[in-house]
């Protein structure tokens, strides 16, 4: 910003020498302008990153969301609807992934998300094919991979920011996805994957949820409606946590199903409230 400032400078002095009347005019709206560019650019930057930082984050997020939805088709569980939020997800990944290829401000991020799209293909392909035990045994597998793969390009984004609400953006999101893994490993359970390591999984998100959600509600960064949303989320994980230890009934796997989506619905809001504070001079 220095050197175009002297350059600017040398420009304007120029035209004061040839014509002194048009210098005396257009020197302080110059100025002006450029006192504008040296406050907004800045803050310009960072909220253009937050943004993709809350993009790559509901990457991770859908990772979990299609493998939940697929489930809930294959246990009947509002076969019609989950089949629309199955598509839904599968699209929104889809396009997500093109707008994030757009943005790589690094070698090192354009690599993580080539990877994303190696991994995203054969899971995309499963996703989209008629629903069946065997394809939700597959996806399990693989959606391992593309969490993964999706979270490296949220921390690679968020080590170019400075901004200490640029890492709430991502704790945020990763709520988001935490939602709907427990929700994920829920349904499995009900489907008969009851494997040996699966009900660690699920304790092991509800502390991680639990330990991000005390770390939000204590950010000094909070305003008064974050600290508002953040106390209603508590209430709802309160039930939501306990939900989870319900089984083998239709019912309950109605309200893991419905209580998921409201953690999902809140924690976006949230999430996207910190993405805000990012663009704040």
């Amino acid at each position: 910003m220095r050197d175009f400032t002297d350059r600017w400078g040398r420009v304007m002095d120029g035209m004061k020498t040839r014509r002194h009347a048009g210098a005396r005019i257009w020197t302080p709206l110059c100025a002006a302008v450029l006192a504008v560019l040296c406050q907004t650019g800045p803050a310009a930057a960072d909220a253009t990153l937050a943004a993709y930082i809350n993009k790559a984050g509901a990457q991770r997020m859908l990772s979990q969301r299609i493998v939940l939805a697929y489930c809930k088709v294959g246990l009947g569980i509002l076969p019609a609807d989950s089949q629309r939020q199955l598509d839904s997800a599968v699209e929104r990944f889809d396009r997500q992934l093109a707008e994030l290829k757009s943005y790589t401000p690094t070698p090192e991020i354009r690599e993580a998300l080539d990877t994303v799209e190696r991994v995203w293909s054969p899971f995309k392909a499963t996703a989209r094919q008629s629903v069946t035990r065997d394809g939700a045994r597959r996806l399990w597998i693989w959606d391992e991979d593309l969490l993964y793969a999706s979270h490296k390009v949220v921390r690679l984004l968020q080590d170019l920011s400075d901004q200490r609400s640029a890492r709430l953006v991502n704790i945020a999101g990763r709520q988001r996805m935490l939602s709907q893994r427990m929700a994920k490993l829920y349904m499995l359970r009900e489907w008969g994957f009851n494997t040996l390591t699966l009900q660690d999984d699920i304790e092991a998100a509800r502390n991680e949820f639990d330990g991000a959600l005390r770390t939000l509600q204590d950010a000094p960064e909070n305003t008064p409606e974050i600290g508002k949303a953040l106390d209603g989320i508590a209430l709802q994980w309160t039930w939501f946590r306990n939900a989870l230890d319900l089984v083998g009934e239709e019912p309950y796997r109605l309200v893991v199903a419905d209580s998921s989506q409201s953690i999902l619905a809140g924690m976006d809001e949230v999430t996207g409230m910190y993405e805000e504070l990012s663009g704040v001079p």
